[in-house]
């Protein structure tokens, strides 16, 4: 079926699929990153984005240009809140911001077990996830879990018996990770909708192609082990054929997806390892996947399809311009930069 026969489905979204409509008319374009990859220091780069709605708003926040990081979680939250104040199904719009709440209990649990410092809580804490790092502090630091939803005060529990046992860091990362990703396969597949289920497959393809990739350069004797600790089910791959080629050259892993839409990908990221030691196209493979799934929200009438390929492009857009700003900080060359995929 081609993107333009694709029919609507749920008449709730005709009014939100509007609001959409309307917000990507702001969305970057090719020659907007360029005019801020151009700009000759951070400075000029950052006042270049200031001229772009709506970060003239979200960028308030900043105190300088080096400040920049700040702003981009501000535009994060700010698209959180503006989505969700007219989404039909509100609970959808939070499982694309579920990740920030797993990445502030790793931050968290870091600083618990002394491999982070607390003074270094406000930077790497984000403020853009579904639940107040507040209440995660209070869970953590104090296990009082009342205030947090069933989900992760059962979650929390189970990484305080991690930590009781002393647990390692990977080990604790591995089970958060897996848990995450369950919970959003949980999650997407409760919608009963094709379009979510294909998504959410997508997403744990790629997260284990990752994880089984860098576990196999890591050239490790227990890779299989930590491979079937970290790979998750649900993705359209077999976990069984990850975990299956998990002691062979890491060419395997291509034979494993021949036939699949990774494959292509995976080659030209193995050929960049082997030139130039360096993994950058895999942030190619998860932009050009997802974004070439969730696409068709820009041509379907109205449904659940355009919400969700808004967030994933905003998504993108932000992380996009993070990379640019940090190797303008790192004062890199636009060669540079290129050659970084930036």
């Amino acid at each position: 079926m081609q993107w333009m026969e694709i029919a609507p489905k749920d008449t709730r979204y005709i009014y939100p699929t509007g609001r959409i409509r309307g917000l990507e008319k702001y969305l970057f374009k090719g020659t907007d990153y360029m005019r801020i990859r151009e700009g000759k220091s951070l400075e000029e780069s950052f006042q270049i984005l200031l001229r772009f709605y709506p970060y003239s708003d979200s960028m308030k926040v900043c105190e300088s240009a080096g400040d920049f990081e700040r702003g981009l979680e501000e535009e994060w939250k700010r698209t959180y809140f503006e989505l969700r104040s007219f989404a039909p199904e509100k609970e959808l719009v939070d499982v694309f911001w579920l990740d920030q709440d797993f990445h502030n209990i790793k931050v968290l649990f870091k600083i618990k077990t002394g491999q982070m410092d607390m003074s270094l809580a406000d930077i790497y804490l984000s403020a853009t996830g579904t639940t107040d790092p507040n209440l995660l502090k209070d869970a953590v630091f104090k296990e009082d879990f009342f205030n947090l939803s069933e989900f992760f005060k059962e979650l929390m529990r189970e990484v305080h018996v991690l930590v009781e046992k002393k647990s390692s860091s990977r080990e604790i990362d591995i089970f958060l990770d897996k848990r995450y990703y369950q919970y959003l396969f949980n999650l997407l597949t409760s919608f009963d909708d094709t379009f979510l289920r294909e998504l959410v497959e997508k997403i744990i393809d790629i997260y284990n192609i990752e994880t089984c990739l860098r576990i196999k350069l890591w050239n490790r004797e227990d890779a299989r082990e930590i491979i079937t600790q970290s790979v998750v089910e649900g993705g359209g791959i077999s976990t069984v054929e990850l975990t299956s080629i998990a002691e062979g050259p890491v060419e395997s892993l291509l034979d494993c997806l021949k036939g699949t839409g990774y494959a292509a990908f995976l080659q030209k990221i193995l050929e960049e390892w082997k030139e130039e030691g360096s993994l950058f196209k895999i942030e190619d493979m998860k932009k050009n996947v997802l974004l070439d799934f969730t696409h068709r929200g820009f041509y379907v009438t109205y449904g659940r399809e355009p919400l969700i390929n808004y967030i994933w492009q905003k998504k993108w857009e932000i992380n996009n311009l993070r990379a640019i700003l940090r190797a303008k900080k790192a004062a890199l060359s636009l060669e540079e930069m290129e050659k970084m995929g930036v």
